[in-house]
């Protein structure tokens, strides 16, 4: 969601941009040949006529290597995730700014990610005022349902 914020808010600075999310989910669904499809499909990049990662790496990086780029990569997984959809910096033209979200830090460290911002959990209220509106189409609980969902947001 915060991602999701940031983006919204910063890709009208960007010649290109995109917003890959599940990125662990459609790995394991679809393969990285895949989103790298995708990503150059979102890009407005014609020339994704290939089977391999190999290709998909050299297509991005020569489409994109001179283009002020804004990518996000949602709930990433696993180094070869980055190596082949992020690559390296050289991929993305001067301003270019990758934004990656991930569960585990180590992977950002090992990839060489610059800053890192870890996000805070909700207070309870805010907890419960999300929950209610992803479940009930308002900011508030149902009537009879508080004690339950204020056990779901506990949980």
């Amino acid at each position: 969601t915060i991602a999701r914020l940031v983006y919204e808010a910063v890709k009208e600075k960007f010649k290109v941009s995109c917003f890959l999310e599940n990125v662990r989910e459609l790995s394991k669904t679809n393969g990285l040949v895949h989103i790298q499809k995708e990503i150059l499909s979102h890009l407005n990049v014609r020339s994704n006529d290939f089977c391999n990662l190999y290709d998909g790496k050299k297509i991005i990086a020569n489409s994109l290597s001179n283009k002020k780029v804004l990518l996000v990569l949602d709930d990433v997984s696993d180094i070869s995730q980055l190596e082949n959809l992020g690559g390296k910096r050289e991929w993305f033209g001067p301003g270019s700014r990758l934004i990656i979200t991930t569960r585990d830090k180590h992977l950002l460290k090992t990839y060489g990610v610059d800053m890192t911002c870890k996000a805070r959990g909700l207070a309870q209220n805010e907890a419960l005022q999300l929950f209610c509106l992803k479940a009930f189409k308002q900011d508030q609980p149902k009537e009879g349902y508080l004690n339950l969902c204020k056990g779901v947001v506990e949980y």
